[in-house]
């Protein structure tokens, strides 16, 4: 077990939540944050939530509301003004947020500690969990140095599940097209977390691969070419159906990366498959999860 690696990735995270602390009035977008992480925003996601055991937008919100309850009680700024400086568009909104997260309005949380105006306040501090996430299931990661491989598809946005329609118009095109011999490889590129991530947000890239300078015929402008970097990979296989490969992802990023001494490459996780669903039964599908990493 690597533990200076996997303090450098806890004490990394420990600087992003300190980061959001300072500014929570800014756009806390994601490339910011990973920025401040020293990461890919690609990944970034996938190692916070694992590591904080919670979303970073998750974060962000509960602490954004935990200030707002402090202005509610230390205050008496409009609750109109409060929610916009939590980075809500209406009272409504910020009204529903505040009382899922503390169980009454706003507004009958402060009437409730209006005589306690001058006592006071309690500064909240975020803590990373100390608990160790334990995780059912190992995987088999192999490090292995790949070959750049050329790529032509369809990208793809909203649900991951979904991708499959992305699959059968590339399936159709490829086939029309002469594109598919016996080396042909399948691909899928996904640049955002889960569940992370609004599903009708999420981008992915169905692919496959080409052969040699192969040209790609005129008269889709859809289509795009596209390129996966050679370079050093973590790689597993998974065996199981695709609404499963959450999984594995979750192990790889919380468990196996913290503790490898690698560092994540600028490039997104991406899936080779390596059977066809349409004559496979969903348990034996297999599915290599890739990720690009260098040595830390």
């Amino acid at each position: 077990m690597k533990q200076s690696t996997a303090d450098s990735y806890r004490q990394r995270v420990i600087r992003v939540v300190e980061y959001i602390h300072d500014h929570l009035d800014a756009d806390l977008n994601v490339n910011r944050l990973a920025e401040v992480a020293f990461m890919s925003p690609y990944h970034f996601h996938r190692i916070y939530r694992e590591l904080a055991q919670e979303t970073l937008n998750a974060t962000i919100r509960r602490l954004r509301l935990h200030r707002s309850a402090g202005e509610l009680i230390r205050s008496t700024k409009p609750i109109l003004r409060i929610a916009r400086e939590a980075a809500y568009g209406s009272p409504e909104a910020f009204s529903r947020a505040f009382s899922q997260h503390f169980g009454e309005s706003p507004a009958d949380y402060r009437s409730a500690r209006r005589d306690r105006e001058g006592r006071e306040a309690h500064a909240f501090v975020a803590m990373l969990s100390t608990d160790i996430k334990e995780y059912s299931d190992m995987y088999t990661v192999e490090i292995l140095e790949t070959d750049p491989v050329r790529l032509v598809g369809y990208h793809h946005q909203g649900d991951y599940m979904e991708i499959g329609r992305a699959f059968e118009k590339l399936a159709v095109y490829a086939a029309s097209h002469q594109l598919l011999n016996e080396t042909t490889r399948s691909f899928g590129l996904y640049y955002d977390d889960p569940k992370s991530v609004e599903a009708e947000q999420l981008r992915s890239f169905a692919a496959i691969s080409l052969s040699g300078e192969t040209e790609i015929p005129v008269g889709d402008e859809m289509l795009q070419v596209s390129e996966v970097p050679g370079g050093t990979c973590a790689s597993l296989i998974f065996k199981g159906p695709y609404a499963e490969l959450e999984k594995p992802y979750d192990w790889l990023f919380g468990q196996w990366l913290p503790q490898s001494g690698y560092e994540v490459a600028d490039f997104p996780p991406f899936e080779e498959y390596l059977n066809d669903p349409k004559d496979t039964p969903p348990n034996e599908l297999l599915t290599r999860i890739n990720c690009l990493v260098y040595k830390s």
